[in-house]
């Protein structure tokens, strides 16, 4: 015979036993216990009804009603252990709700709690007088049944389904508009205040050195603190870092759930220039070019070897033009910040650059709209400071779809490497429409954010969602069919490019002391031939 401890409905125990059938009154109530079972893969093991049972094979949650001297946990871990023949961590426990259920002579307080198992199935023994069958089910597959009037859903089910949905966050250095946003991030922790919901940050106020040893191990610990108190509330919760050094101080956070995204050997190699080319240089047109070494940089060598006076030196790392000199005297070399052990020299080619964004999955390669890149000569380096959509789509049907067949070509073969996620590539069109590979950015590029904003319009998704699908094997949308017709610059002051007139200013989300802070200016027009941006004449690309 069952027994049951009752209790009023302030939760406290009264000196009364009563068995299972016993007419309660309505001031007395006996305790039960609804048990969620969630898995790593995001799903719920649920249980159907036997025959015999009233609502006879209707799918629920694991459920019964405390014993004498239970608490609801003891009572919620026997009552899985019974239906289901497994063993849940009380540790790990979590109370999704509890309520007063006032059914007649028999009141009750509810209690649903939530564990934690990856049991396989065929490791579940269930009790044959309780439950017929049992399985594993996403969110989707219990909103089904439950749609189709076959699962039980009993109080807080909302609550406890919310539980399956995935809370990712951020982390990072700095966060900006083209990852950190609101249609797809629960949150982010960053190392200084962002305009974006849930944001967590280490300081509002200027840190002088954040790369020494001492700071990198305070961060690491203030964001590990913060991960851990997220996921105390949320045990799904996920954390994903963008940034390379980000990954590397969080790499031995094993209690943290961070997205792993092990292509660190990949994504070295496609940073560097040199290696990067090589890889194509046999599948498609690339830049040709001579390495030297550092310490063999000589004007007159090379101006004879190249049979030229202008040309180009680059080193194996670097983005946005910081590491690529244009060279035209011999005083130009003094300009060279000797970074890199070797450099790549080419003869300077007048030409039009052009960038392509792709995501590569498991299965799945989406194309996102074609860029006219925005570099100005500065100091003798080709300064990269925006992006030209408009233009991008005026050019030739032939020079579009060479981009495209190369593009593929380079995606597949990284596909087959195992590369995941965002990637840019870039082009050079030079004089008769010759299309040739430059180099690879294996990340998010200043663009991202701009294309965001048009897949958040059109379809409901962020970039840095595409993203997050790929590097976890998700689907990716196979059709995203989507033109932008801005351009945009990045600028460090409102004032810069004061000339071009009729712009919309969106400011990142860093506070104004923050000297990485940047402005960005977007023009519902092609920009490329109001300014001295690097080009071809305007006759011969369109």
């Amino acid at each position: 015979m069952e027994y049951w401890d009752l209790y009023d409905k302030n939760r406290n125990k009264l000196d009364k036993v009563v068995k299972r059938g016993d007419t309660l009154a309505d001031d007395e109530y006996h305790l039960v216990i609804n048990a969620w079972i969630r898995n790593k893969k995001n799903e719920f093991l649920i249980t159907q009804r036997s025959a015999n049972k009233k609502f006879a094979f209707m799918w629920e949650c694991t459920g019964g009603s405390a014993l004498k001297g239970e608490t609801s946990l003891e009572a919620a871990m026997r009552e899985v252990h019974e239906e289901l023949g497994i063993t849940v961590d009380a540790t790990k426990a979590k109370l999704i709700g509890s309520t007063l259920r006032q059914y007649p002579n028999c009141p009750d307080i509810l209690d649903v709690w939530l564990f934690e198992s990856d049991v396989s199935i065929d490791d579940v023994t269930v009790q044959e007088e309780e439950v017929c069958n049992v399985m594993w089910a996403n969110v989707d597959r219990i909103k089904e049944l439950y749609d189709n009037h076959q699962f039980e859903a009993n109080a807080f089910f909302q609550e406890a389904l919310k539980q399956l949905e995935e809370e990712v966050y951020y982390i990072g250095f700095n966060a900006n508009n083209a990852i950190c946003n609101d249609t797809f991030f629960k949150g982010s922790i960053t190392l200084y205040p962002t305009k974006e919901k849930g944001n967590i940050y280490f300081s509002d106020r200027l840190i002088s050195d954040t790369k020494s040893e001492k700071f990198l191990a305070t961060y690491k610990k203030y964001i590990h603190d913060h991960i851990v108190e997220i996921q105390n509330e949320n045990a799904n919760a996920k954390f994903i870092c963008f940034n390379e050094k980000i990954s590397k101080l969080c790499i031995d956070m094993e209690d943290a759930n961070i997205v792993k995204n092990n292509q660190s050997e990949l994504t070295a190699l496609l940073n560097n220039k040199f290696k990067t080319r090589d890889l194509f240089q046999k599948d498609i047109p690339t830049l040709e070019y001579t390495i030297v070494k550092d310490k063999d940089l000589n004007y007159e060598s090379l101006r004879e070897k190249l049979k030229t006076d202008k040309f180009v030196i680059q080193g194996e790392t670097g983005a946005g033009g910081d590491n690529t000199y244009l060279i035209t005297k011999e005083e130009d070399m003094s300009l060279i910040k000797h970074e890199s052990k070797h450099y790549s020299v080419s003869q300077y080619i007048k030409h039009t650059p052009l960038n392509i964004t792709l995501v590569i999955g498991k299965k799945d390669i989406v194309f996102l709209p074609l860029s006219t890149q925005l570099i100005l000569l500065t100091d003798h380096r080709f300064k990269y400071v925006g992006g030209d959509f408009a233009h991008a789509r005026k050019l030739k049907k032939k020079v579009k779809d060479k981009v495209n067949e190369y593009s593929m070509t380079i995606a597949k073969k990284l596909q087959e490497m195992g590369y995941r996620g965002i990637l840019g590539i870039d082009y050079l069109l030079c004089d008769k429409d010759q299309l040739v590979f430059m180099e690879i950015n294996p990340r998010f590029q200043s663009s991202s954010f701009l294309i965001s904003l048009y897949l958040q319009k059109k379809y409901a998704i962020s970039i840095a969602e595409l993203h997050y699908a790929a590097i976890t094997d998700q689907n990716l949308p196979f059709d995203l069919k989507m033109d932008i017709s801005d351009s945009y610059l990045n600028c460090n002051q409102q004032t810069e490019f004061k000339k071009l007139l009729h712009f919309k200013t969106i400011k990142n989300g860093y506070f104004k002391e923050n000297t990485n802070s940047n402005y960005r200016k977007i023009f519902a027009r092609s920009i490329l031939l109001e300014y001295d941006f690097e080009k071809l004449e305007k006759c011969g690309i369109i």
